[in-house]
C-alpha cells in the first residue's frame, strides 16, 4: 500500500512539474472524490490532431497498447459494430484489459496473459474533438454504489507545438477499496505504460 501511495505521489508531482515547466494547465475536468485514482501523462512530439486520431483509432490498439489489448465499439446489446472507425458519445465499448499490463513493446500478435485479462463493458460518456480534445468512458455497473469509475483522457497543445496527453480515473463505491488492494498497482502500471507507448507509437509513425 505504501509503495502504491508513493507511486501516486510521485506521478502527481511529475504532472505538476510538467505543467509548471510548460506553463500548461490541465485539460482534464475537475477531479471527483473517490477512494483512489490512477493517472498518467506524456509529452508527445506530434500535432494534437495526430495524437487525437491515434487515441480514437481503437482497431490499432492491439498494435501498440500493452494495457488495453482491444477496445471495440458495440451496440446496446454489446454486439460488435461493423464500423469501428467513428466512435461517438453514447456508444458502448467492450474493452479487453491486461492488469498488470504486458511488457512492451507489443503488436497484434503478442499473446495475452489469460491470468491477468479482464473484460470491461463501458459507455462512451464524452467525446469532444477540437477545440476541447477530451474523451471519457464509464464502466457499466448495475449499481454505481458498488463501483463508479470514469476514465478521462485529454490533450492540449504546448507552447512548443508538442502535445500534452493526460489520463485519469477515479474509483469510488463499496468495491473500490478491494479493487485498490488487488489491482490498484497494476492499474497504475497500465496507465503509465499506455501513456509511454502512445507516445512511442505516434512519434514512430
Amino acid at each position: 500500500m505504501w509503495i502504491l501511495q508513493r507511486n501516486r505521489d510521485t506521478l502527481l508531482a511529475t504532472t505538476l512539474l510538467a505543467c509548471a515547466v510548460y506553463g500548461q494547465e490541465s485539460n482534464l475536468p475537475p477531479e471527483e472524490p473517490g477512494v483512489f485514482k490512477t493517472q498518467a501523462n506524456a509529452t508527445i512530439d506530434a500535432p494534437i490532431d495526430v495524437v487525437w486520431n491515434a487515441l480514437l483509432d481503437f482497431p490499432s490498439y492491439p498494435d501498440w497498447n500493452p494495457f488495453v489489448r482491444s477496445q471495440v465499439l458495440a451496440s446496446d446489446l454489446f454486439i460488435p459494430l461493423d464500423d469501428q472507425s467513428n466512435p461517438v458519445a453514447g456508444q458502448k465499448l467492450i474493452i479487453n484489459v491486461q492488469t498488470p499490463p504486458l511488457d512492451p513493446p507489443v503488436d497484434a500478435d503478442t499473446p495475452s496473459d489469460p491470468l491477468h485479462a479482464q473484460m470491461s463493458y463501458e459507455n462512451i460518456t464524452v467525446l469532444e474533438g477540437a477545440p476541447t480534445y477530451r474523451c471519457a468512458w464509464k464502466q457499466i455497473m448495475i449499481v454505481d454504489a458498488l463501483l463508479n469509475a470514469t476514465r478521462w483522457q485529454a490533450l492540449s497543445t504546448l507552447e512548443d507545438g508538442r502535445t500534452y496527453y493526460e489520463a485519469r480515473e477515479v474509483y469510488s463505491g463499496s468495491l473500490a477499496t478491494t479493487l485498490e488492494s488487488t489491482l490498484g498497482e497494476g492499474l497504475q502500471q497500465g496507465f503509465d505504460v499506455q501513456a509511454s507507448e502512445l507516445k512511442a507509437y505516434v512519434e514512430g509513425a
